[in-house]
Order: structure tokens, then sequence, then C-alpha cells
């Protein structure tokens, strides 16, 4: 396959950036549950149900935290009493589980914790704040970078970076029946009360950096860190990153590769492309104004495919995972 050279990879990646301006917020979400909560058990399947549909997971951050009602033997809940108490006491509004808080505001919630119409109203939207988390590490002892980014202006408040390690999977049945738990918070990092941040002028970034270790009665696979910056007077934040994150405002300095090409292009119901001498590990498309566009993808090794009958007229960019690196694309429909 014939490659066009780093620089205009480059150039392609710069003009989707510059048609954005803003980096994509992504949707955190607290989730306040309880192990022993009968009505957290009825509840919360459906609740993950949505939060992990195919248009929704790449979209949103989840954090599970256990407060100490309604019951105090609940087994998260006693595992870290410290930093599961300092996000509960981080709002006023949190008097029973399962309560949701969606960027810092407390979702009114009803006979569902969140619909897919409250959802999709935070779905899209942007930040003038980027968070690009990395972690490094084997065994028990890991290590966590991030990079705050600033563009644009960020008003002046009193603001706090946040690090929750969370492990992913819990496979455990509990007293009110539940037998998969996800997202557990197990510890705020280095401490609850976070790292003091101050945004730094546009174009700005600032790096924090935490060492901690992984207990031995959790799955060190499962472990990873949700970051997020809080107004602590306010609550809204501003916005969250894990190591997951695939956008291409968090990722194009480490880009290696260059430009593959899409056909047919102009692009009527299917796209195709084939990496020369990658694996292809996960796609990514988005809208020439950077938002990211739910589609249906096939992948086969080295090749992938990607449904675009559905798509309205205009232009559209990949961004292609490999084994090796990242690449990226442009095709018009």
């Amino acid at each position: 396959m014939k490659k066009l050279p780093v620089f205009a990879l480059l150039m392609v990646l710069s003009t989707l950036i510059t048609a954005q301006n803003l980096p994509k917020k992504y949707v955190l979400i607290e989730h306040f549950t309880n192990s022993r909560c009968g009505v957290c058990a009825g509840k919360n399947p459906a609740f993950f149900n949505l939060i992990e549909q195919a248009q929704y997971a790449p979209e949103v951050h989840h954090i599970a935290i256990h407060p100490q009602f309604p019951y105090s033997n609940c087994v998260f809940y006693q595992a870290n009493t410290t930093d599961n108490t300092a996000r509960v006491s981080a709002y006023t509004g949190i008097f029973g589980t399962p309560t949701v808080v969606l960027n810092g505001v407390v979702n009114s919630g009803g006979s569902q914790l969140l619909t897919a119409a409250k959802l999709n109203t935070l779905i899209g939207q942007t930040s003038s704040l980027n968070l690009k988390v990395t972690e490094t590490g084997t065994g028990s002892n890991r290590s966590v970078n991030v990079k705050a980014r600033t563009v644009g202006t960020i008003a002046q408040g009193n603001y706090k970076l946040y690090l929750a390690l969370v492990e992913k999977t819990v496979t455990q049945t509990t007293p009110n029946g539940e037998p998969v738990h996800h997202d557990v918070l197990r510890k705020l990092l280095p401490a609850a009360d976070g790292f003091d941040f101050v945004p730094g002028v546009d174009g700005a970034t600032i790096e924090f950096n935490a060492d901690y270790a992984i207990a031995n009665t959790w799955n060190a696979d499962e472990m990873y860190v949700v970051a997020f910056v809080q107004n602590t007077v306010t609550k809204e934040v501003l916005n969250s990153g894990t190591k997951f994150d695939t956008d291409f405002t968090s990722g194009t300095e480490d880009l290696v590769v260059s430009n593959v090409k899409i056909s047919p292009n102009p692009v009527i119901d299917q796209a195709f492309a084939q990496l020369s001498d990658d694996q292809v590990q996960s796609v990514v498309v988005f809208a020439s104004n950077g938002q990211r566009v739910s589609l249906e993808t096939e992948i086969d090794q080295q090749s992938l495919s990607i449904a675009t009958a559905n798509l309205p007229s205009g232009v559209y960019y990949v961004k292609i995972t490999g084994e090796k690196g990242v690449y990226g694309a442009k095709f018009v429909k």
C-alpha cells in the first residue's frame, strides 16, 4: 500500500482538530450504590445495560462509589471508608442509594437511574480541557501520568484534579444478590483531596504523576485510573479521562505512521481500508466538526469495513489503532 509522508497525516489531523476547536467532553458518571441495597440490585442492571451500549460506552467514564448508607457493612464501603465517604461529602444532594451524578450534577433519577434521553443531552459536548491519561508499570507497582491541556480559556475557580483508581469488573455475589460490580472505586490518588489544579493558558499542558500499589485482594489486570477535574465550589466537572480514550485531541502526538487509503472514496454504503503490515485493533470515526460517529464496523486482521449507508453527506475522519501504531484516514460521503 502506498503511504503518504508522516507530515501529510499530521496535516489531516491538524485540520480535524482545528475544525472541532475544543476537545470532546466525556460524561463522568459517579454512581453511588451499596452492596446490601435491594433497590440498587433492582435498578443497577438496567443502568449498566444502558451505559454499556455501543453508542454510549466510548462516551462515558463510570465510577461506582459505595457510601455507608443504607448499610455501613457494605463490603466495598468497608474496604475504603475514607475515599468512599470523601466522594459522598463532595455533594450536598446524596441522601440514598442508588444515585447517579452526571458531570457533577445530581440526577433526579426516578424509576430509572438514567435514561437514554438524559444521556443523549450530554453526549457531544466539548470542553476547554483535555486530559490524557497514561499508565505504566507491571505487577503490583504502577504509575499514572496525566497531561492536562488547556484549549481556549477556562474560567477562574477552585479546581481539583482527582484520580480514582477503580477495578473494572468485580465478580462477587453480594448480600443484595448482585453478582457483578463495575468500576468499583478502590482508592483516590494520591489521597482523597486530590491535586490542586490551576488551569494553564491556552495551549499550555500541565503534568501530574502518582504512584500506587495494587492490593493483593484486587485483580491487577482489571485496575485503571479515571482522572477528572472538578470545581470544588460549583461541582462542575470540566472533563475526565482514562487510558482507554481514543480521540484525536488527546493522541495526535503519538501518531507514528502515515495515512491509510479508504475505498471507494467517495463512499456510498460501505467503506474499506487495509493496513499493509499491522493488525487492526479498533476504529473510531469522526464527523468534520469533530463529533464522534457511531457506526457498525467489521475488523478482520489487517482489513476493516465501515457501514456508511446511514451517514449524512459530508467529510469524515477515521482513526485506526493497530498493534504498531495509529493511522489516520479520510473519506467523503
